[in-house]
């Protein structure tokens, strides 16, 4: 027998919190664009309207506390990807791709050559589209599928003279992929939405836009006051506007991208029906795992500011939902509070497979928290943005941090000096009041600083997982 069939069927005997069910299930992997943890119902959005996806929600475990390591998309999706942390997989900017030693090490690559059958559509966005590394940026040939796109993108396609939206376009593509694997093959479909990342210049003419008049309410920390009391480099770098100053049309402006965000996340919604709908004709649903995540989060508002790459929790946190058929009815609903990352994801998509995750991979199999068993988990972590822009438009300050269950540790490195926070997210889940400067905290700002130095460290070369 394969050492990966056996260990397949070792792991599954020892998972109780799993009914008995075909091995080798089908992976399903969906991923948005810039989607906040709570741009959902099942996260206790009572505006937006995303009935697929509360499905999967309650047919599975909702993880409360889900980061990404580094939140822009050409870091997040390689470290999605690879499993590890940009310090070790070093994709720092987007016009470096994964070269083809680490992509054979990737979860698409590993499961592929296990046996599965693997689809990539949706947007890919490492290494620029340039054909001296279109083969690395754009890596078509290493799947048996593949719909792939770069960053730049547009909604509007054109297919057969027709102009299409890409979202309808992908969907169709992703059943045709159901449709067309065979019965007796199991397979890996990796469906990457653009949504609810711009640009936001054409909207898909077969949908209603359900929010033009919605009243949807901003973040507590919407506020002249919250962003007034930021830094300088932070308001008038990329986050905020050129003057530093609070809008005049503030109101107006959240509105309105809240409005877009939503209908364009609920346009995903529809998508994902599409395809969970495929899945129960083709009869592949009752052995399908269905991850859904998002590449990183937005502030949309949050402190006056937009955008995402810094360290707050807008930024970083992010949806996350595992929907295993194989869960028993007592486990379905649940909800997690352990913080998981995104690194977890490729360990974990392999996990399922029954395929040992490779060395160099840093993160977790999500499956024990997703089953509930008591198994030993992260205390911290170590998160980071180093990215800037080029000269022609407002900076992005690099950062590191440390975020613990309780405690952020944030230190941005690019103003001289450096510049620390410290926020209390028992306390202080907003992330209102900078704790750093006050004198009675200089004990554990240290104790942080030094934790986050050793994480950093970790996350650059130490092969365990149960490191971090």
């Amino acid at each position: 027998m394969p050492t990966s069939r056996r260990t397949f069927l070792q792991s599954a005997a020892l998972a109780s919190p799993l009914t008995a069910q075909a091995p080798r299930p089908n992976l399903l992997f969906i991923q948005t664009d810039d989607q906040r943890f709570d741009d959902l119902g099942c996260y206790g959005n009572s505006v937006i309207r995303t009935p697929h996806i509360d499905r999967l929600a309650a047919e599975g475990v909702r993880l409360r506390n889900h980061f990404v390591t580094t939140a822009i998309c050409c870091c997040s999706r390689a470290s999605v990807l690879t499993g590890q942390h940009m310090l070790r997989h070093g994709i720092r900017d987007f016009e470096t791709p994964l070269s083809a030693a680490q992509f054979h090490e990737t979860y698409p690559a590993i499961l592929r050559r296990n046996g599965y059958r693997t689809a990539f559509l949706g947007k890919y966005a490492i290494g620029r589209p340039d054909e001296s590394i279109r083969h690395l940026s754009l890596p078509a040939s290493q799947f048996d599928f593949w719909f792939g796109f770069p960053q730049s993108i547009n909604f509007k396609q054109s297919e057969r003279g027709q102009t299409r939206h890409l979202t309808p376009l992908m969907t169709e593509k992703a059943v045709q992929f159901l449709e067309s694997t065979p019965a007796n093959q199991p397979f890996c479909l990796s469906l990457n939405f653009k949504e609810p990342h711009g640009p936001w210049n054409f909207f898909d003419p077969d949908r209603r836009d359900l929010y033009k008049n919605a009243a949807i309410s901003p973040p507590a920390t919407y506020t002249r006051e919250a962003f007034e009391a930021l830094p300088a480099f932070l308001r008038t770098g990329l986050n905020g506007n050129k003057e530093g100053r609070w809008p005049q049309n503030a109101a107006e402006a959240f509105l309105d991208d809240a409005r877009t965000c939503y209908h364009l996340v609920t346009g995903v919604d529809d998508a994902v029906g599409k395809v969970m709908e495929a899945l129960r004709r083709t009869g592949a649903d009752s052995n399908t795992v269905v991850i859904f995540t998002s590449d990183n989060g937005s502030m949309r508002g949050a402190h006056g500011l937009h955008g995402k790459w810094i360290a707050y929790e807008e930024s970083i946190r992010v949806p996350m939902i595992v929907r295993d058929p194989r869960l028993r009815p007592a486990l379905r609903g649940g909800v997690r509070r352990q913080m998981t990352l995104n690194i977890d994801i490729a360990p974990t998509l392999l996990a399922l497979a029954g395929i040992a995750a490779p060395p160099l991979m840093q993160g977790r199999n999500l499956m024990p928290v997703v089953t509930g068993a008591n198994a030993a988990w992260r205390e911290d972590w170590f998160y980071e943005h180093t990215y800037n822009t080029p000269p022609s438009r407002l900076p992005i300050p690099s950062c590191e941090a440390l975020r613990t269950r309780r405690w952020k540790y944030v230190r941005y490195t690019s103003p001289n000096p450096a510049f620390e926070q410290l926020f209390d997210l028992q306390t202080d889940p907003g992330e209102r009041r900078n704790l750093a400067p006050l004198t009675a905290h200089k004990p554990l700002l240290e104790r942080l600083r030094l934790r986050c130095e050793q994480s950093k460290r970790e996350a650059a070369s130490s092969p365990s997982p149960l490191s971090r």
